[in-house]
């Protein structure tokens, strides 16, 4: 059971990094097969389709997601240390010059399963919602500081920070990423 466990979450990191450098559409089980060093009917067994791993992937990044901003819940108390917190989150995939796999995901959308888009909607509702919070309690106790409403506070905070991913991709520059969520972190505290 151990080993099923590490190979079925060996085969699940391996496909993550692909799909978070390639996309979903960038590769095949022949690609994982070959990092992973197995048969293409080994991950066959533990993810019988493309589509149930998939479905996998997105299920694993979101509770990942829940345990990272659970984390920084339980470390700080200030909106504002949360709030760049959690730029690292973002900022993690951008040091090899790849996105989240949510942004990547969403680059291949109407490709996708149903329960994968559907997956991909609570990921980013999860994200939308966490920071609505943070944005609304840091407003509230007068740390942060923005003008509407904190739920678009929060669509543009996390556009921003997906549209950094891709620019720092695009021109291999990490500097970029650092510059705008630099620069959100700062128009919240004018």
């Amino acid at each position: 059971m151990n080993k099923t466990k590490n190979t079925a979450e060996t085969i699940l990191d391996t496909a993550q990094s692909i799909v978070q450098e390639f996309g979903f559409n960038g590769f095949s089980y022949a690609h994982i097969a070959e990092k992973v060093g197995i048969r293409t009917a080994s991950i066959h067994y533990y993810f019988p389709n493309k589509e149930d791993l998939g479905e996998a992937l997105i299920a694993r990044y979101h509770r990942n997601f829940i345990s990272a901003t659970a984390q920084i819940e339980t470390e700080t108390r200030d909106s504002l240390e949360k709030l760049r917190k959690f730029t690292l989150i973002y900022s993690a995939p951008v040091q090899n010059y790849c996105t989240c796999m949510g942004v990547m995901l969403a680059t291949d959308l109407a490709t996708l399963s149903g329960k994968v888009q559907e997956g991909l909607a609570q990921l980013f509702n999860a994200n939308l919602e966490w920071l609505e919070q943070v944005l609304d309690q840091g407003r509230r106790e007068g740390h942060l500081n923005f003008e509407g409403a904190a739920n678009v506070q929060a669509h543009q905070f996390l556009a921003s920070l997906q549209g950094a991913q891709l620019l720092a991709r695009s021109f291999r520059d990490l500097s970029r990423f650092d510059m705008i969520a630099d620069g959100l972190i700062s128009a919240l505290t004018k």
